[in-house]
């Protein structure tokens, strides 16, 4: 059988069906790996958060989290400083062994909406914008394959200029999934893109009594195509800015595709 279009209805009835049924909100740990530099083999690795609650999700940084979380508390900077030159001291200038952000986006999607709520930083600043859920046009297809023990099917589509695989299972009945994936009748477990810059899996299904709720303020209002050019001029520039900023010589990537992002399509 050819792979066919899915035109999905979200499953509200069963995201809620499997709240209510088991007494929980639940909280989905994905991996997030993302390609720095193919050239010299580079990734770099975040611990993605989906909050699964009673109507909607949020997703989130875990590390991006406890680093915001460590500024907020009294006497939180200096503590980050003294991190950092430690760090700086032991390992170099290309250290990572201190308390620093990874993704950025908090991700926010209501059950009943089409709509997709994006809160994200660029340089301290906070902004915000809408997308949409009915800009996923999903292809099932006819294979399936075992992951953390559920039967999952994959799904193919092309979103915001990247052609994505996912492999999502019914058995977990939310249409939802890590960064914006949704519309499929099923929690998505894996998500990869066709060049194997940027992949997502699922570590674990918890039951999460306390979901973690937004803990940016306001932001500026602003569109998804004019936040992700911006972004992609600040991430351009961040290396000769931090050298600046920290004294230190890290030197530019020579494979810049990872400052297109997750949706390059931006640049068109």
């Amino acid at each position: 059988m050819k792979p066919k279009t899915l035109f999905v209805v979200v499953l509200l009835g069963m995201a809620l069906f499997s709240c209510n049924v088991l007494g929980a909100d639940f909280r989905a740990i994905y991996n997030f790996e993302y390609t720095k530099d193919s050239i010299r083999s580079i990734k770099g690795e975040d611990i993605l958060n989906l909050e699964l609650c009673d109507g909607h999700s949020f997703c989130f940084s875990q590390y991006t989290w406890e680093t915001d979380s460590l500024h907020a508390t009294p006497g939180g900077d200096a503590v980050w400083r003294k991190l950092l030159t430690a760090a700086l001291e032991k390992e170099g200038s290309t250290t990572t062994a201190f308390p620093h952000k990874r993704s950025t986006f908090l991700i926010t999607k209501h059950y009943t909406s089409d709509t997709i709520h994006v809160k994200d930083v660029i340089d301290g600043e906070i902004y915000e914008y809408d997308t949409f859920k009915s800009e996923f046009s999903w292809q099932l297809c006819d294979s399936t394959k075992r992951i953390k023990g559920f039967e999952a099917y994959m799904a193919t589509c092309h979103y915001h200029g990247r052609e994505w695989t996912v492999w999502f299972t019914p058995d977990i009945p939310f249409s939802d999934g890590p960064w914006m994936f949704c519309g499929l009748p099923g929690l998505v477990l894996e998500a990869y893109d066709k060049d194997y810059l940027f992949s997502f899996r699922l570590v674990g299904l918890v039951a999460n009594h306390k979901p973690q709720k937004d803990w940016l303020g306001k932001g500026k209002k602003t569109d998804r195509i004019s936040f992700l050019k911006k972004d992609y001029q600040y991430l351009k520039n961040l290396p000769r800015i931090s050298n600046a900023i920290i004294g230190t010589n890290v030197p530019e990537s020579e494979d810049t595709r990872y400052l297109d992002g997750l949706e390059p399509d931006f640049k068109r």
